[in-house]
C-alpha cells in the first residue's frame, strides 16, 4: 500500500470517500487533515474502493485511521496492517468512533486491545440551546452576551478570503503576547488557522468575525460535517474583551448554522483548562474515540 503526503490537490478524490459514509468525527473531514497534515504527517492511500489514512505525529508510533468508503474495508485493513508489518511497525488504529470499533471486532476478534481515547472525545452540542442559552444550566453563558452587547458597540460580520490578512495579523498579536511560552502543538495550530484563511474558498467552510468598538475581538471557522451536524474547527478570541468568546459562539450559530441540529465542538486534547469549558456548555453526547493495537507484535 502506497501512502501519499496530503495536498489540496487531493481534496476532490478523498472528499469522494468521505462523503460515502456518515461519520460524526470532527477529524474525518478533509479540512481536518489538510490543516494538520503538516503537525501529523498525514498521508493516505487508496485500496478497495476506500481511503486509508497514516498519521505520524513526532516520536509517537505512526498510526493508522479506518478505511472510510464504501468499499471493501476488511480487505483495505489487511492491505494497511501488512504495509505496516512489512516496515516494521506495529499495527496500531487510533481515533475510532464507536461503529468503526465494533465493526473492527466483528471482523477481528480478539486481535486487538481496544481502548477509550478520552482525551479525543468529541463535545457536540444541541445548535438551538447555544442559540438561545436557555436554562438555569446556561445562565452565565448568556450573561456574558448579555453583558458583552451592553457593553460595547459590536459588529459582526461573515468572514471572506479577503480577510485573511487582518485576521492573521490580529491574531498573531494574541499569539504571540501570550505569557504561556508556545509549544509545537500551538504553533502548529496557528499554521493550520493560517492554511484555512489563504485557502478559505477552495476549503468550503464558513467563518465570522466579531468587533467591540472597532476593533476585532472574536473570530470563528466551521463547516457542514454531515446532514445534520456542523462542526466548529476555530474560535479564537481576545481574552481582554469580557464575553466577546461566548459572544462569537453564540453569533455564529444563531447566523450561519441554525439550520443544523446539533455542533460538533471537537476534543479538549486533555486540557484540564478546555475541558471544564466544554463542560460547561452541557454537551447533547460525545462522540467516542478510540485505539486498537494489534496482540501480534511485527
Amino acid at each position: 500500500m502506497n501512502f501519499t503526503p496530503i495536498e489540496l490537490s487531493a481534496k476532490d478524490k478523498i472528499e469522494k470517500y468521505l462523503q460515502a459514509q456518515v461519520t460524526q468525527s470532527s477529524e474525518l473531514t478533509f479540512l481536518s487533515l489538510y490543516i494538520w497534515r503538516k503537525a501529523f504527517n498525514i498521508q493516505f492511500a487508496e485500496h478497495s474502493g476506500c481511503v486509508v489514512l497514516m498519521f505520524r505525529d513526532n516520536d509517537y508510533p505512526p498510526s493508522l485511521r479506518y478505511p472510510l468508503g464504501g468499499g471493501d474495508k476488511k480487505s483495505a485493513i489487511d492491505a494497511a496492517v501488512q504495509s505496516f508489518v512489512d516496515k516494521g511497525f506495529q499495527p496500531r488504529f487510533y481515533g475510532l468512533t464507536k461503529d468503526m470499533k465494533d465493526e473492527l471486532e466483528t471482523l477481528y476478534p480478539n486481535k486487538y486491545t481496544i481502548t477509550p481515547m478520552r482525551d479525543y472525545f468529541d463535545y457536540v452540542y444541541s445548535v438551538s440551546q447555544l442559540i438561545s442559552l436557555s436554562g438555569k444550566d446556561l445562565h452565565s453563558k448568556r450573561n456574558h452576551v448579555n453583558s458583552f452587547m451592553r457593553t460595547y458597540d459590536y459588529l459582526y460580520k461573515p468572514l471572506s478570503k479577503d480577510d485573511a490578512q487582518e485576521i492573521k495579523e490580529t491574531y498573531d498579536s494574541w499569539f504571540f503576547s501570550s505569557k504561556k511560552k508556545p509549544d509545537y502543538y500551538l504553533f502548529s495550530e496557528r499554521q493550520s488557522i493560517i492554511d484555512i484563511l489563504e485557502n478559505f474558498d477552495e476549503l468550503g467552510c464558513k467563518g465570522a468575525k466579531l468587533y467591540a468598538n472597532g476593533k476585532l475581538c472574536a473570530f470563528s471557522i466551521g463547516e457542514r460535517l454531515n446532514e445534520n451536524t456542523a462542526v466548529i474547527h476555530v474560535e479564537k478570541a481576545d481574552k481582554n474583551i469580557k464575553g466577546a468568546y461566548a459572544t462569537i459562539n453564540q453569533m455564529f450559530l444563531e447566523n450561519e448554522w441554525s439550520n443544523f441540529e446539533y455542533i460538533n465542538r471537537e476534543d479538549d486534547f486533555g486540557i484540564a483548562a478546555l475541558r471544564r469549558a466544554k463542560k460547561s456548555y452541557r454537551p447533547a453526547f460525545m462522540v467516542e474515540k478510540y485505539s486498537a493495537i494489534s496482540n501480534e507484535q511485527s
